[in-house]
C-alpha cells in the first residue's frame, strides 16, 4: 500500500530537519556524538512542553589519584557502549552529606527540546554559586530547566571541583590552582565540539552566572582559554572585578599543616594530600567557617596560562573577551548576613569594637587599619555595638564589599567596549533565603540569589511555583528577558524601553512589580571603595597599598561619612 503525498512529505522533513545522530528507544532519546552513544530521557517543562533530558555526562576524566590537585583532561570515548544519562551525577565535595558527593564529579546536565540540525538554537550553560566551596549543575538541587525550556533554548548546567580540591595552589608550576576554572573551560569545550547533536547551536552560547559563578562568569571574559567559547554573558550577583585580596597559598599550607602533611615542598604538600580522603579535606576547611559570614578562602590565581592578569586590569584596557552583557545584582544583597547572630551579643558586641581589626578577614583586603577606620566611619558612624536596630547597616559593608562594588566596577570598565545591559532586582518576592520577615510572614527585602528562583527552580533556591503563584509574573519576566538576550545580545526586541550601558551613557533598569530606568544606584557607597580600592592601572598593580590609602583615607573619612542612600 502507497504511503499519502502528505506523509510521504512529512517523512522527507523529519528525515532532513532531524540530526541523523538521533534514535529512540521508545520514548528516550539516544544521540550519537563522537564519543559514543548516549541515552536521555523525558521530564516536562513548566508549561507541560516535553524535555528530552541527559542527565550525567561525563565531560573530563575522573579527577582522582594523580588527576587531583590536576588540569583536567578530557572524557575519551566509552567505545559501542550505550551511555544511561537518565540521572543526574552525584555533586562535587563539599560541606554536606557525603553520601551525595563524588570526586567522581565532573559531569553535565544537557536538556533540549527537539534535535533540528536545520534550526540550532541558543545555548545557555549555567555556571552554579556557592562561595567556590558549595552548589552543583543538579536538575533538583539547584538548576532546574523547567522555566527556561518553556522558551526555544538549550539548557546546560554542570559541576565543577570545589574547595581544595577546585583552588589548591603551591605557587609552583607544578600545581599553580584554578582547576576549578579549568574544569569550567573544559565543559565549555565538550558543549563546543557536542551540543549541536542535541539542537544547540555552538555559536550561540550563552554562560550565565549567579554569585561566585557570576564571578566565574567574569573571569571567562578575561580568560584567553575561553575565547570563542561563549557569545553572550549574563552575571547575576558577583564579579571578580573586585579588590579581593587572595591568598590560596596560605590556606594550603594550613590545610596541610592540619593534616600533618608538609607545608612547603610543592610536591610533597601534593603528594600527601592526594593520599588524604577528599571527605577529610572538606571537613578541615569547613572547620575555618567559625562566623557563618559569607566569603571566599579558595579563588583565582593569575597564573599566566587561565588568567594572565588581574581581571580588573585586563577588562579596563580592553583586553577581554567582548561579547553583549547583561549585569544583574539585588537591592538587598547581603544586608541580612549577620541576622543569623542576632542572638548572639558578645559576638556582635565585640565586632562593634573591634571592626577594624575583624574587617579585613570578613571584607577579604590586606590587614589595614586605615581601610577598616574608613569603612566604619562611613557605614556605622559612631555606632560601638552591633544590635537588631542597625545590623543591617553592618551588612550592607558585606553587600558592597563582597557583590556590589565588583559589579558596579565591571558596568563602568566593560562598558567603553561593549553593549551592558544593567539591572538591580528590587521585586519583593512572596518568598526569600535571607530576608527577615514581618508578622504576615512576608520578606521585607530581596537578598541574595533571589532572584535566581524565578530563572530555574530547586530546592536549594526556590521550588517550582504554582501557575497561579503571585510571583508568576517575574518568572515570566526574567525568562524572557535571558532567552531573548541569548538569542539576540539584547533582553527586549526595543532598546528604547531598557537602553544598554556605552562609553556615553549609564543607566540602570531597576526590576520592581513595574520596571523603570534610571541613574544607576548607591553610587555614593561604591564611591568608597572605588577611592579605598583603586583599579590596579591606577595604583601601579597594587590597588590595596597602604601609601595610597593612607593618602586618601583623611579625605575619603570625612567626605563619605553621611548617610547611606
Amino acid at each position: 500500500m502507497c504511503c499519502p503525498p502528505q506523509l510521504v512529505w512529512l517523512l522527507l522533513l523529519i528525515s532532513i530537519g532531524f540530526s541523523r545522530s538521533v534514535t529512540f528507544i521508545g520514548d528516550d532519546p539516544v544521540v550519537q556524538l563522537s564519543l559514543g552513544k548516549i541515552q536521555g530521557g523525558t521530564m516536562q517543562s513548566f508549561k507541560g512542553k516535553t524535555i528530552y533530558a541527559f542527565r550525567g555526562i561525563r565531560y573530563a576524566q575522573p579527577p582522582v589519584g594523580q588527576l587531583r590537585f590536576a588540569n583536567p583532561l578530557p572524557e575519551t570515548s566509552w567505545g559501542d557502549e550505550v551511555l544511561k544519562a537518565t540521572s543526574d551525577s552525584l555533586v562535587c565535595p563539599q560541606p554536606g552529606i557525603t553520601l551525595f558527593m563524588s570526586e567522581d564529579c565532573l559531569k553535565l546536565n544537557v536538556f533540549t527540546k527537539n534535535f533540528d540540525a536545520s534550526n540550532l538554537l541558543p545555548v545557555i550553560v549555567y555556571i552554579h554559586g556557592g562561595a567556590n566551596v558549595l552548589g552543583s549543575g543538579h536538575s533538583v538541587y539547584e538548576a532546574g530547566p523547567q522555566y527556561l525550556l518553556d522558551y526555544d533554548v538549550v539548557f546546560v548546567a554542570f559541576n565543577y571541583r570545589l574547595g581544595a580540591l577546585g583552588f589548591l595552589s603551591t605557587n609552583s608550576s607544578e600545581t599553580k590552582g584554578n582547576f576549578g576554572f579549568l574544569d569550567q573551560v573544559m565543559a565549555l569545550e565538550w558543549i563546543r565540539e557536542h551540543i549541536s547533536h542535541f539542537g544547540g547551536d555552538p555559536e550561540l552560547v550563552t554562560i550565565l552566572g549567579m554569585s561566585a559563578g557570576s564571578m566565574a562568569v567574569s573571569l571567562h571574559l578575561a580568560s584567553p582559554l575561553s575565547t570563542g567559547l561563549f557569545h553572550r554573558a549574563i552575571l547575576m550577583s558577583g564579579s571578580a572585578t573586585n579588590h579581593f585580596h587572595i591568598d590560596n597559598l596560605f590556606w594550603t599550607r594550613k590545610l596541610a599543616r592540619e593534616l600533618g602533611c608538609p607545608m612547603y615542598n610543592p610536591n610533597d604538600v601534593v603528594e600527601c594530600l592526594r593520599n588524604e580522603t577528599w571527605a577529610r579535606i572538606v571537613e578541615v576547611c569547613k572547620a575555618w567557617e567559625t562566623y557563618q559570614f559569607v566569603n571566599m578562602k579558595w579563588n583565582y590565581e593569575i597564573d599566566g596560562n587561565f588568567l594572565p592578569g588581574h581581571p580588573t586590569e585586563l577588562i579596563e584596557k580592553g583586553n577581554f573577551n567582548k561579547v553583549p552583557l547583561l549585569i544583574s545584582f539585588t537591592a538587598n544583597e547581603l544586608d541580612y548576613t549577620a541576622n543569623v547572630h542576632l542572638g548572639n551579643e558578645h559576638l556582635l558586641h565585640d565586632l562593634g569594637l573591634n571592626f577594624v581589626d575583624y574587617a579585613p578577614e570578613l571584607f577579604l583586603y590586606s590587614q589595614n587599619t586605615v581601610i577598616g577606620q574608613c569603612l566604619k566611619d562611613f557605614y556605622l558612624g559612631n555606632i560601638s555595638e552591633i544590635s537588631s536596630e542597625n545590623v543591617e547597616e553592618f551588612g550592607r559593608i558585606f553587600s558592597d564589599g563582597i557583590i556590589g562594588h565588583g559589579v558596579h566596577r565591571l558596568v563602568q570598565l566593560a562598558r567603553h567596549f561593549t553593549p551592558v545591559y544593567y539591572m538591580r532586582t528590587d521585586y519583593v518576592g512572596d518568598r526569600s533565603i535571607s530576608a527577615p520577615v514581618n508578622e504576615e510572614n512576608k520578606a521585607l527585602g530581596v537578598g541574595h540569589a533571589d532572584d535566581l528562583q524565578y530563572v530555574m527552580p530547586g530546592l536549594w533556591y526556590g521550588t517550582m511555583m504554582a501557575e497561579d503563584h503571585l510571583d508568576i509574573f517575574m518568572v515570566e519576566r526574567l525568562t524572557s528577558w535571558f532567552t531573548h538576550f541569548a538569542k539576540t545580545g539584547t533582553p527586549l526586541n526595543t532598546t528604547d524601553i531598557w537602553p544598554p550601558c556605552n562609553s556615553s551613557d549609564l543607566k540602570m533598569l531597576y526590576n520592581g512589580v513595574v520596571t523603570q530606568v534610571g541613574s544607576p544606584g548607591f553610587t555614593d557607597r561604591y564611591a568608597v571603595w572605588d577611592e579605598l580600592f583603586p583599579t590596579p592601572a591606577r595604583s601601579g598593580g597594587a590597588p590595596w597599598k597602604l601609601s595610597f590609602a593612607i593618602a586618601v583615607a583623611t579625605g575619603v573619612a570625612s567626605r563619605l561619612s553621611g548617610k547611606l542612600m
